[in-house]
């Protein structure tokens, strides 16, 4: 079972390589959702940093929709042979279970 503590540090690494990857894919054509679900990605593990961090009434939840939107951004990102993207999809991964974890 992760800690809340494994949960913020999982959710800050993963909103960091989405913003790597979002930054890097602005000019770049994509053929998926990939860079947008980095930018849902981004958003929603800095909120599920801050619920886990300040043991919010509604982190379970917030880990939950954190976890959905971090698989949808590994699948997109997963897709891409770029190393940004490769280390986007390794970094949802570690965020889905961590969060899983956190909301079970």
């Amino acid at each position: 079972m992760a800690t809340r503590e494994e949960c913020i540090e999982a959710c800050l690494q993963c909103a960091t390589a989405c913003e790597r990857c979002l930054h890097a894919m602005i000019d770049m054509q994509s053929d998926n959702d990939c860079p947008h679900c980095c930018r849902e990605c981004i958003d929603l593990c800095l909120l599920c940093a801050q619920a886990s961090a300040r043991n919010s009434r509604f982190a379970d939840q917030i880990c939950r929709l954190c976890a959905e939107a971090c698989e949808w951004c590994a699948e997109q990102c997963g897709a891409h042979d770029h190393d940004h993207c490769r280390e986007c999809a390794e970094a949802c991964r570690k965020c889905v279970e961590t969060c899983q974890q956190m909301a079970a």
